[in-house]
Protein backbone atom coordinates (compact mmCIF):
# COMPACT_ATOMS: atom_id res chain seq x y z
CA UNK A 1 0.00 0.00 0.00
CA UNK A 2 1.69 3.06 -0.96
CA UNK A 3 -0.21 6.30 0.13
CA UNK A 4 1.12 9.68 -1.49
CA UNK A 5 0.59 13.08 0.81
CA UNK A 6 0.70 16.03 -0.71
CA UNK A 7 2.30 18.56 1.80
CA UNK A 8 5.04 18.21 4.16
CA UNK A 9 4.63 20.54 7.22
CA UNK A 10 2.94 20.23 10.01
CA UNK A 11 -0.58 17.90 8.85
CA UNK A 12 2.19 15.89 6.67
CA UNK A 13 4.03 15.17 9.77
CA UNK A 14 0.96 13.67 11.56
CA UNK A 15 0.07 11.96 7.98
CA UNK A 16 3.53 10.21 7.52
CA UNK A 17 3.74 9.06 11.24
CA UNK A 18 0.45 7.65 11.22
CA UNK A 19 0.98 6.17 7.58
CA UNK A 20 3.63 4.49 8.92
CA UNK A 21 2.48 2.98 11.90
CA UNK A 22 -0.59 1.45 9.93
CA UNK A 23 2.04 0.04 7.47
CA UNK A 24 1.78 1.74 4.73
CA UNK A 25 4.94 3.37 2.29
CA UNK A 26 4.75 7.07 2.20
CA UNK A 27 5.49 9.29 -1.22
CA UNK A 28 5.81 12.73 0.13
CA UNK A 29 4.82 16.02 -2.86
CA UNK A 30 5.86 19.43 -1.77
CA UNK A 31 7.10 22.50 -3.60
CA UNK A 32 9.20 23.05 -0.37
CA UNK A 33 12.64 21.07 -0.58
CA UNK A 34 12.82 21.90 3.39
CA UNK A 35 9.88 20.77 4.97
CA UNK A 36 9.62 18.63 8.02
CA UNK A 37 8.55 15.80 6.98
CA UNK A 38 10.86 15.13 4.39
CA UNK A 39 13.45 13.19 6.23
CA UNK A 40 10.14 10.54 7.60
CA UNK A 41 9.06 9.85 4.27
CA UNK A 42 10.05 6.59 1.88
CA UNK A 43 10.76 8.88 -0.88
CA UNK A 44 10.47 13.10 -1.43
CA UNK A 45 9.09 14.70 -4.70
CA UNK A 46 10.27 18.11 -4.69
CA UNK A 47 7.10 19.34 -6.90
CA UNK A 48 4.82 22.24 -7.65
CA UNK A 49 1.39 20.87 -8.03
CA UNK A 50 0.24 23.49 -9.56
CA UNK A 51 3.40 24.10 -12.25
CA UNK A 52 4.16 20.86 -12.76
CA UNK A 53 1.36 18.65 -14.72
CA UNK A 54 3.01 16.07 -16.19
CA UNK A 55 5.30 15.62 -13.32
CA UNK A 56 2.88 15.46 -10.72
CA UNK A 57 0.05 13.56 -12.27
CA UNK A 58 2.99 10.80 -13.00
CA UNK A 59 3.97 10.52 -9.15
CA UNK A 60 0.30 10.37 -8.28
CA UNK A 61 -0.46 7.39 -10.72
CA UNK A 62 1.79 5.17 -8.94
CA UNK A 63 0.32 5.70 -5.61
CA UNK A 64 -2.63 4.43 -4.05
CA UNK A 65 -4.41 6.87 -2.28
CA UNK A 66 -3.91 10.70 -2.27
CA UNK A 67 -4.27 12.31 1.30
CA UNK A 68 -3.72 15.81 1.05
CA UNK A 69 -1.49 17.84 3.80
CA UNK A 70 -2.17 21.46 2.69
CA UNK A 71 -4.50 24.36 3.57
CA UNK A 72 -3.79 25.75 0.16
CA UNK A 73 -7.15 25.80 -1.66
CA UNK A 74 -5.94 26.07 -5.23
CA UNK A 75 -3.44 23.16 -5.08
CA UNK A 76 -6.67 20.83 -3.27
CA UNK A 77 -8.49 22.06 -6.27
CA UNK A 78 -6.31 20.10 -8.63
CA UNK A 79 -5.38 17.63 -6.66
CA UNK A 80 -9.50 16.93 -6.52
CA UNK A 81 -9.09 17.51 -10.75
CA UNK A 82 -6.44 15.24 -11.12
CA UNK A 83 -8.00 12.60 -8.80
CA UNK A 84 -11.23 12.82 -10.61
CA UNK A 85 -9.17 12.30 -14.27
CA UNK A 86 -7.02 9.82 -13.06
CA UNK A 87 -9.58 7.82 -11.30
CA UNK A 88 -7.63 7.94 -8.10
CA UNK A 89 -8.90 7.74 -4.32
CA UNK A 90 -8.44 11.31 -2.93
CA UNK A 91 -8.93 11.48 1.22
CA UNK A 92 -10.95 14.91 0.63
CA UNK A 93 -14.42 16.27 0.85
CA UNK A 94 -13.51 19.90 -1.20
CA UNK A 95 -16.92 21.23 -0.41
CA UNK A 96 -17.11 20.95 2.83
CA UNK A 97 -13.50 22.47 2.92
CA UNK A 98 -14.12 25.64 1.07
CA UNK A 99 -17.13 25.75 4.05
CA UNK A 100 -14.47 25.06 7.22
CA UNK A 101 -11.18 26.71 5.93
CA UNK A 102 -13.14 30.31 6.07
CA UNK A 103 -14.02 31.37 9.56
CA UNK A 104 -16.36 34.11 7.79
CA UNK A 105 -18.61 31.30 6.12
CA UNK A 106 -17.96 28.65 9.04
CA UNK A 107 -19.62 30.95 11.71
CA UNK A 108 -22.27 31.26 9.31
CA UNK A 109 -23.52 27.55 9.27
CA UNK A 110 -23.26 27.86 13.03
CA UNK A 111 -25.52 30.38 13.31
CA UNK A 112 -28.42 29.26 10.95
CA UNK A 113 -28.16 25.63 12.86
CA UNK A 114 -28.06 27.20 16.25
CA UNK A 115 -24.28 26.50 17.14
CA UNK A 116 -23.03 28.33 20.01
CA UNK A 117 -19.60 30.43 19.08
CA UNK A 118 -18.07 33.11 21.21
CA UNK A 119 -19.66 36.18 20.75
CA UNK A 120 -18.78 38.63 18.29
CA UNK A 121 -17.78 41.86 18.46
CA UNK A 122 -18.32 45.16 18.87
CA UNK A 123 -21.34 43.18 21.19
CA UNK A 124 -18.60 41.54 23.10
CA UNK A 125 -16.76 44.21 23.95
CA UNK A 126 -12.75 43.77 25.08
CA UNK A 127 -10.43 42.42 25.14
CA UNK A 128 -11.12 39.90 21.99
CA UNK A 129 -9.77 37.72 19.42
CA UNK A 130 -8.91 38.67 15.73
CA UNK A 131 -8.69 35.91 13.58
CA UNK A 132 -8.08 35.48 9.70
CA UNK A 133 -10.96 34.08 8.18
CA UNK A 134 -9.14 32.08 5.66
CA UNK A 135 -6.09 30.57 8.24
CA UNK A 136 -5.98 28.17 10.85
CA UNK A 137 -5.28 27.52 14.09
CA UNK A 138 -3.15 30.11 16.14
CA UNK A 139 -1.88 31.60 12.81
CA UNK A 140 -1.89 35.08 12.60
CA UNK A 141 -4.54 35.04 15.77
CA UNK A 142 -3.91 38.64 17.83
CA UNK A 143 -5.53 39.46 20.97
CA UNK A 144 -6.80 43.15 21.55
CA UNK A 145 -7.69 44.91 24.30
CA UNK A 146 -8.83 48.49 22.99
CA UNK A 147 -10.64 50.19 19.91
CA UNK A 148 -6.68 51.60 19.32
CA UNK A 149 -5.43 48.11 19.56
CA UNK A 150 -8.15 46.33 17.57
CA UNK A 151 -7.41 49.68 14.51
CA UNK A 152 -3.39 48.72 14.39
CA UNK A 153 -4.15 45.02 13.84
CA UNK A 154 -7.16 45.82 11.25
CA UNK A 155 -4.20 47.97 9.68
CA UNK A 156 -2.10 45.12 9.26
CA UNK A 157 -4.38 42.13 8.64
CA UNK A 158 -7.21 43.82 6.47
CA UNK A 159 -11.17 43.25 6.81
CA UNK A 160 -11.21 39.38 5.88
CA UNK A 161 -11.12 38.98 10.01
CA UNK A 162 -13.53 36.97 12.61
CA UNK A 163 -13.55 38.98 15.90
CA UNK A 164 -14.91 37.07 19.57
CA UNK A 165 -14.93 37.29 22.99
CA UNK A 166 -11.86 36.26 24.20
CA UNK A 167 -12.64 33.25 26.85
CA UNK A 168 -10.13 31.44 29.09
CA UNK A 169 -12.10 28.39 29.54
CA UNK A 170 -10.12 24.34 29.07
CA UNK A 171 -10.36 23.85 25.17
CA UNK A 172 -10.95 20.54 23.98
CA UNK A 173 -10.54 19.12 20.26
CA UNK A 174 -12.84 16.12 18.47
CA UNK A 175 -12.62 14.64 15.04
CA UNK A 176 -15.23 12.73 13.56
CA UNK A 177 -15.08 10.49 10.33
CA UNK A 178 -18.45 10.97 8.37
CA UNK A 179 -20.48 9.54 5.43
CA UNK A 180 -22.82 11.59 3.72
CA UNK A 181 -23.09 13.34 7.07
CA UNK A 182 -23.75 10.35 9.25
CA UNK A 183 -20.90 10.51 11.70
CA UNK A 184 -18.67 8.65 13.98
CA UNK A 185 -16.95 10.14 16.58
CA UNK A 186 -13.08 9.55 18.00
CA UNK A 187 -12.00 10.72 21.41
CA UNK A 188 -11.47 13.91 23.06
CA UNK A 189 -8.76 15.83 23.15
CA UNK A 190 -7.19 18.49 25.81
CA UNK A 191 -5.50 21.57 24.42
CA UNK A 192 -3.12 23.58 26.28
CA UNK A 193 -1.30 26.66 24.47
CA UNK A 194 1.96 28.47 24.77
CA UNK A 195 1.73 32.41 25.34
CA UNK A 196 1.08 33.07 21.65
CA UNK A 197 -1.78 31.00 21.62
CA UNK A 198 -0.18 28.00 19.32
CA UNK A 199 -1.20 24.40 21.03
CA UNK A 200 1.83 23.62 22.79
CA UNK A 201 0.57 20.26 24.55
CA UNK A 202 -2.32 17.80 23.72
CA UNK A 203 -3.61 15.12 26.40
CA UNK A 204 -5.90 11.98 26.34
CA UNK A 205 -6.79 9.38 28.68
CA UNK A 206 -9.25 7.59 30.93
CA UNK A 207 -10.74 10.69 32.45
CA UNK A 208 -9.60 13.39 29.98
CA UNK A 209 -12.96 15.73 28.14
CA UNK A 210 -15.18 12.97 29.42
CA UNK A 211 -16.87 16.06 31.31
CA UNK A 212 -17.40 17.13 27.63
CA UNK A 213 -17.42 13.87 25.65
CA UNK A 214 -21.72 13.66 25.27
CA UNK A 215 -22.00 17.65 24.70
CA UNK A 216 -19.18 17.17 21.88
CA UNK A 217 -20.31 14.05 20.39
CA UNK A 218 -23.72 15.90 19.67
CA UNK A 219 -21.70 18.99 18.38
CA UNK A 220 -19.85 16.95 15.88
CA UNK A 221 -23.05 15.11 14.39
CA UNK A 222 -25.11 18.27 13.96
CA UNK A 223 -22.05 19.62 12.04
CA UNK A 224 -20.87 17.04 9.90
CA UNK A 225 -24.99 16.28 9.15
CA UNK A 226 -25.20 20.40 7.97
CA UNK A 227 -22.31 19.94 5.78
CA UNK A 228 -23.18 16.47 4.29
CA UNK A 229 -19.52 15.65 5.22
CA UNK A 230 -18.00 12.54 3.82
CA UNK A 231 -14.21 12.21 5.27
CA UNK A 232 -12.49 13.68 8.21
CA UNK A 233 -13.62 16.78 10.11
CA UNK A 234 -11.65 18.72 13.62
CA UNK A 235 -13.42 20.17 15.52
CA UNK A 236 -12.44 22.72 18.48
CA UNK A 237 -14.25 24.16 21.48
CA UNK A 238 -13.91 26.24 24.47
CA UNK A 239 -15.87 25.19 27.68
CA UNK A 240 -17.10 28.62 28.92
CA UNK A 241 -18.40 28.06 32.04
CA UNK A 242 -20.08 24.82 31.49
CA UNK A 243 -21.43 25.86 27.93
CA UNK A 244 -19.09 24.02 24.45
CA UNK A 245 -18.44 27.09 21.99
CA UNK A 246 -17.06 26.18 19.03
CA UNK A 247 -13.93 27.64 17.77
CA UNK A 248 -13.09 26.61 14.49
CA UNK A 249 -13.35 23.63 12.28
CA UNK A 250 -11.31 21.93 9.75
CA UNK A 251 -12.62 19.35 7.05
CA UNK A 252 -8.92 17.47 6.48
CA UNK A 253 -6.75 15.26 9.13
CA UNK A 254 -5.35 17.68 11.79
CA UNK A 255 -2.15 17.81 13.44
CA UNK A 256 -1.32 16.47 16.76
CA UNK A 257 -4.54 14.92 18.43
CA UNK A 258 -4.55 12.15 15.89
CA UNK A 259 -1.77 10.76 17.56
CA UNK A 260 -2.42 11.45 20.44
CA UNK A 261 -5.65 9.52 20.19
CA UNK A 262 -4.11 6.88 18.37
CA UNK A 263 -1.22 6.14 21.29
CA UNK A 264 -4.36 6.24 24.00
CA UNK A 265 -6.51 4.26 21.94
CA UNK A 266 -4.58 2.18 19.12
CA UNK A 267 -7.28 4.01 16.61
CA UNK A 268 -5.29 5.15 13.72
CA UNK A 269 -7.19 7.77 12.14
CA UNK A 270 -5.20 7.47 8.69
CA UNK A 271 -5.69 3.91 8.44
CA UNK A 272 -9.70 4.27 8.46
CA UNK A 273 -9.37 7.09 6.08
CA UNK A 274 -7.41 4.73 3.76
CA UNK A 275 -10.25 1.92 4.23
CA UNK A 276 -12.95 4.87 3.87
CA UNK A 277 -11.84 6.06 0.85
CA UNK A 278 -10.20 3.35 -1.22
CA UNK A 279 -12.60 0.49 0.27
CA UNK A 280 -15.64 2.17 1.09
CA UNK A 281 -15.31 0.91 4.49
CA UNK A 282 -17.09 3.39 7.12
CA UNK A 283 -16.10 2.42 11.18
CA UNK A 284 -18.56 1.78 13.58
CA UNK A 285 -20.35 4.62 15.15
CA UNK A 286 -18.58 4.14 18.38
CA UNK A 287 -14.97 4.84 17.93
CA UNK A 288 -14.03 4.96 21.21
CA UNK A 289 -11.99 1.61 23.00
CA UNK A 290 -13.29 1.29 26.66
CA UNK A 291 -10.10 0.48 27.58
CA UNK A 292 -7.91 4.17 27.06
CA UNK A 293 -4.06 4.91 28.08
CA UNK A 294 -3.62 8.54 29.24
CA UNK A 295 -1.21 10.06 26.90
CA UNK A 296 0.93 13.47 26.84
CA UNK A 297 1.92 14.74 23.68
CA UNK A 298 4.09 18.02 23.64
CA UNK A 299 6.81 19.76 21.56
CA UNK A 300 10.37 20.85 23.06
CA UNK A 301 12.93 23.48 22.01
CA UNK A 302 16.10 23.69 23.01
CA UNK A 303 17.98 27.09 22.19
CA UNK A 304 20.24 29.39 24.09
CA UNK A 305 20.84 26.81 26.68
CA UNK A 306 16.99 26.63 27.56
CA UNK A 307 14.06 23.96 27.27
CA UNK A 308 10.79 25.41 26.26
CA UNK A 309 7.25 24.03 26.10
CA UNK A 310 6.15 25.47 22.59
CA UNK A 311 3.34 25.51 20.33
CA UNK A 312 3.85 23.71 17.11
CA UNK A 313 5.23 25.93 14.89
CA UNK A 314 9.02 25.58 16.06
CA UNK A 315 8.72 22.23 13.66
CA UNK A 316 7.45 23.58 11.00
CA UNK A 317 10.93 24.77 9.56
CA UNK A 318 12.80 21.94 11.21
CA UNK A 319 14.87 19.49 9.22
CA UNK A 320 16.76 16.26 9.83
CA UNK A 321 14.06 14.76 11.94
CA UNK A 322 14.47 11.22 13.21
CA UNK A 323 11.85 8.61 15.25
CA UNK A 324 13.14 7.26 18.00
CA UNK A 325 11.20 4.89 20.74
CA UNK A 326 12.25 4.46 24.37
CA UNK A 327 14.25 7.57 24.41
CA UNK A 328 14.12 9.48 27.93
CA UNK A 329 11.47 7.49 29.16
CA UNK A 330 8.82 8.51 26.07
CA UNK A 331 7.34 5.93 23.91
CA UNK A 332 8.02 8.06 20.96
CA UNK A 333 10.28 10.73 20.41
CA UNK A 334 10.91 12.66 16.90
CA UNK A 335 13.79 15.25 16.79
CA UNK A 336 17.21 16.78 15.09
CA UNK A 337 18.45 16.53 18.53
CA UNK A 338 21.33 14.60 16.71
CA UNK A 339 22.19 16.82 13.99
CA UNK A 340 21.67 19.76 15.64
CA UNK A 341 22.74 19.78 19.35
CA UNK A 342 22.82 23.23 19.70
CA UNK A 343 19.08 24.11 19.13
CA UNK A 344 16.76 21.30 18.29
CA UNK A 345 13.44 20.73 18.65
CA UNK A 346 11.22 17.54 19.42
CA UNK A 347 7.58 16.37 19.31
CA UNK A 348 7.53 13.50 22.53
CA UNK A 349 4.73 11.32 23.46
CA UNK A 350 4.49 9.92 26.89
CA UNK A 351 1.70 7.14 27.93
CA UNK A 352 0.74 5.26 30.87
CA UNK A 353 -2.30 3.89 32.64
CA UNK A 354 -4.08 6.62 34.49
CA UNK A 355 -3.35 10.43 33.81
CA UNK A 356 -1.44 11.11 37.12
CA UNK A 357 0.89 8.18 36.38
CA UNK A 358 1.91 9.45 32.58
CA UNK A 359 2.48 13.37 34.49
CA UNK A 360 4.91 11.39 36.71
CA UNK A 361 6.49 9.79 33.68
CA UNK A 362 6.71 13.32 31.60
CA UNK A 363 8.65 15.17 34.34
CA UNK A 364 11.11 12.34 34.81
CA UNK A 365 11.82 12.50 31.04
CA UNK A 366 11.78 16.18 31.13
CA UNK A 367 14.10 16.51 34.13
CA UNK A 368 16.50 13.50 32.44
CA UNK A 369 16.43 15.64 28.86
CA UNK A 370 17.47 18.70 31.34
CA UNK A 371 20.53 16.88 32.54
CA UNK A 372 21.40 15.62 29.34
CA UNK A 373 21.77 18.89 27.41
CA UNK A 374 22.87 20.77 30.81
CA UNK A 375 20.30 23.39 30.30
CA UNK A 376 19.66 25.82 33.09
CA UNK A 377 16.11 26.26 32.97
CA UNK A 378 12.88 24.40 31.61
CA UNK A 379 10.11 27.02 30.59
CA UNK A 380 5.80 26.17 30.37
CA UNK A 381 4.42 29.50 29.31
CA UNK A 382 0.97 29.75 28.50
CA UNK A 383 -1.14 32.78 27.84
CA UNK A 384 -0.77 34.99 30.68
CA UNK A 385 -4.73 35.37 31.01
CA UNK A 386 -5.41 31.71 31.02
CA UNK A 387 -7.19 30.48 34.20
CA UNK A 388 -4.59 27.63 35.68
CA UNK A 389 -7.06 25.15 35.42
CA UNK A 390 -4.72 22.35 37.24
CA UNK A 391 -0.69 22.21 38.41
CA UNK A 392 0.14 20.80 35.07
CA UNK A 393 -1.10 24.16 33.90
CA UNK A 394 0.99 26.46 35.72
CA UNK A 395 4.09 28.20 34.64
CA UNK A 396 7.01 25.53 35.46
CA UNK A 397 10.89 26.22 36.24
CA UNK A 398 13.04 23.43 36.52
CA UNK A 399 16.21 24.59 38.41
Amino acid sequence: MVIGIVGGRLQGLEAVYLAHEAGFRVVLIDEDPLVPARSLADEFFHVDVLNEEDLIKALLRKVDLILPATENYRTLCRLNDIAHQDNIPLALDLAAYKVSSSKIESNKLFSRIGIATPEPWPECGFPAMVKPSGLSGSSGVSKVTDQAGLSRVLKTMGRDVVIQRHLTGPSYSLEVLAHNGQCSCFQVTKLHFDAGYDCKRVLAGPATGTEVENDFYELGERIAASLHLSGIMDIEVIDDKGKLKVLEIDARLPSQTPSAVYHSTEVNMVDLLCNYWMHGMFPPLSLIPTKKRAVIYEHLHFHEGLIEISGEHVLARTGGLKIYRDEFFSDVLVSNFEEVPEDWVATVIFTGENESMVWERRDRAINLIQETFKAREVLDPKPFDLASENIDETLLHYD
